[in-house]
């Protein structure tokens, strides 16, 4: 599918007012989607808000829109999904925020664990601004209205022990055979009692070598639950959109 007219602005934006666009939504609009006085698009506001927008000043050093009324963005989630990633190297990892984006995912962790062969890559500040480059590309491609967020790296424990109250932590390991993403999904939900009582649904994915069993036997004493994807080996990429897939399907989100 290629590229519709949705652009992050990325500020706040107000309802019937005239805006001047930042430099490089205004060089998206003018270079890239090449459109001119008359046409339109619509902004996004990163946190949930879409606008309608007409286009009245196409210039070379600036680009004026004339806005309409704030819509709620229709193509989110109804539930959050937050995605552990095991490091990966370089460009498997921007492929899971790029699709992962696209799917709805809420929130990336990149994740410390044992067989993390990228984990000692220091995320500097241009890879930082690639990062971030990506979530925003993916928004505007799919549609989206909520820019997800990107956290620091975190180590596995951490993570495990943060766990407010109506959050699902399910790890989806190759050597669990007997229980099903959908099952334990299913199962967690109707233990909280209601679809509602869901807060978050927490993915973690083991990196290129997979989590070491000593790090299972950990989630599950934090209350994650080992789950299957299939009878497939997957490579850590492929395990994270599948597993995002599978949830939002199974909760109809």
């Amino acid at each position: 599918m290629s590229a519709g007219r949705f652009l992050l602005v990325g500020a706040a934006l107000a309802p019937d007012a005239e805006i001047e666009l930042p430099l490089e939504v205004a060089h998206q609009t003018r270079d890239v989607l090449r459109l001119t006085p008359g046409d339109s698009l619509r902004l996004l506001d990163g946190v949930g808000g879409e606008y309608p927008a007409e286009l009245i000043v196409v210039e070379r050093k600036r680009v004026v829109v004339r806005l309409g009324g704030r819509e709620v963005g229709r193509a989110e989630p109804t539930v959050r999904i937050v995605l552990c990633q095991g490091m990966l190297k370089g460009a498997k990892f921007e492929w899971v925020l790029q699709k992962g984006t696209e799917l709805g995912v809420a929130a990336f962790v990149p994740l410390l664990c044992e067989r993390a062969v990228a984990a000692t890559e220091v995320a500097g500040a241009s890879k930082w601004r690639r990062w971030e480059k990506i979530l925003t590309e993916a928004v505007e491609q799919c549609g989206g209205t909520r820019l997800p967020e990107l956290t620091a790296p975190r180590p596995l424990p951490d993570l495990l022990a943060d766990c407010p109250p109506g959050v699902v932590m399910l790890v989806p390991w190759e050597e669990e055979t007997a229980t099903p993403l959908r099952t334990a999904l299913d199962a967690a939900v109707s233990a909280l009692g209601s679809l509602d009582a869901l807060a978050e649904v927490r993915l973690f994915i083991g990196p290129e070598g997979g989590f070491a069993a000593a790090e299972v036997a950990l989630a599950r004493r934090h209350g994650a639950r080992p789950v299957t994807l299939g009878r497939r080996t997957l490579r850590a990429e492929t395990a994270a959109l599948v597993a995002v897939a599978l949830t939002l399907d199974t909760l109809r989100a």
